[in-house]
């Protein structure tokens, strides 16, 4: 038997094309809403502050954090992958979206920066 690449190469081009959409719809699903995200923030507020720089340091400044980390941050607690009591009872009862909404809205904020 012959290959034909004329023949397979239509037909890869469109499982290629299909990998490509399904994989913009998941990020797309995964984008968080930072507005949505402030409205989630009350509880996150008691102990990191309203804009995610806590005022005190026993709690982490989160404001202006890179998204993605604190999205995986919040999915570790979760997960169990990081250990905090604390964090782990604030994540339990969100979602994956909840937490992309948050990671999103702290994001957002202006954080810590470093003179030069």
């Amino acid at each position: 038997m012959r290959f034909d690449r004329r023949s397979a190469f239509p037909g890869l081009l469109r499982g290629l094309g299909v990998v490509v959409m399904s994989a913009s719809l998941v990020s797309a699903h995964a984008a968080g809403d930072p507005m949505r995200g402030k409205e989630k923030s009350e509880v996150c507020a008691a102990c990191h502050g309203a804009d995610g720089n806590s005022p005190t340091p026993a709690f982490p400044r989160i404001g202006g954090q890179h998204t993605d980390y604190l999205l995986q941050a919040l999915l570790d607690y979760k997960a169990g992958k990081r250990k905090n009591p604390i964090m782990a009872a604030q994540v339990e009862a969100l979602s994956k979206q909840d937490m992309a909404d948050l990671a999103a809205w702290y994001g957002a904020q202006k954080g810590l920066y470093v003179k030069r």
